[in-house]
């Protein structure tokens, strides 16, 4: 994973806030948006995946 010099770090509880979070930036993606915006989000929606799938491995 990549971490811009600039990052904001979130931390979850449980994986259910996480992919809460995933759902509400997937719906924000919209053609209508710019490149660079879908990009930006296209890359936190990858890094959110990520968060999700360890969660899910720590609740087991």
């Amino acid at each position: 994973m990549e971490t811009p010099i600039h990052s904001i770090n979130i931390d979850f509880t449980h994986a259910s806030e996480a992919r809460l979070l995933h759902r509400i930036i997937e719906s924000w993606l919209h053609p209508v948006n710019g490149s660079e915006e879908d990009h930006y989000l296209t890359t936190v929606l990858l890094q959110l995946e990520e968060a999700i799938e360890l969660l899910e491995s720590l609740e087991v």
